[in-house]
């Protein structure tokens, strides 16, 4: 089993509205990451929501799982915490892909290469040099990184077990933090 874990608790300070609610192609952030990790063979998905945008993004959601982080200010760790809390209840896991809202031209087939190869640790896609999202992680590493101190980072964390897997998807590195980005991305407010 491969579970797929959206990252959307951040506060979208920059972007000054909530990003997993802004639209590409007819589709929000949040419903297009849900589908590219499903159509890669990532199943069950948990989002991973937190105040003050998380009922929004629950009431736009079905058929996934939702997990709050109701202190997103302690970082992008805490916020993967608790989407592997749910992920670990799944006694048949053997991997997670954990995505990123603010990268939504992620294509299905990058999710596809990822959760294919076999996995000791972690593997990140890399585009003309730039290591990108989504990430998977083994189920060994998530057990690690749920119970890990929130004073580490991911990137910490994933020193010496992050392998690196060539991919031709501009996606994986296309990252929208600003009204800038999102309209240079063809994407629109909500």
């Amino acid at each position: 089993m491969i579970f797929g874990i959206v990252l959307t608790a951040g506060r979208s300070s920059r972007l000054g509205f909530p990003k997993a609610l802004a639209r590409l192609d007819g589709e929000t952030f949040v419903a297009r990451a849900v589908r590219v990790l499903r159509e890669g063979g990532a199943d069950p998905i948990c989002v991973v929501v937190a105040p003050p945008h998380g009922s929004a993004l629950e009431a736009a959601l079905e058929g996934v799982t939702f997990a709050h982080n109701p202190e997103p200010e302690r970082g992008m760790l805490s916020s993967l915490q608790a989407g592997l809390a749910v992920a670990l209840r799944h006694a048949e896991l053997d991997a997670v892909l954990f995505s990123l809202v603010d990268h939504p031209r992620v294509r299905p087939e990058t999710i596809r290469r990822l959760a294919a190869l076999p996995l000791s640790g972690a593997r990140r896609p890399v585009f003309e040099g730039r290591g990108g999202h989504p990430v998977a992680i083994s189920a060994a590493l998530a057990r690690e990184l749920a119970v890990a101190p929130l004073t580490a980072s991911i990137r910490d964390l994933l020193v010496g077990q992050l392998a690196d897997l060539s991919v031709d998807d501009p996606g994986v590195v296309e990252d929208i933090d600003t009204p800038r980005d999102l309209e240079d991305s063809g994407g629109s407010r909500a």
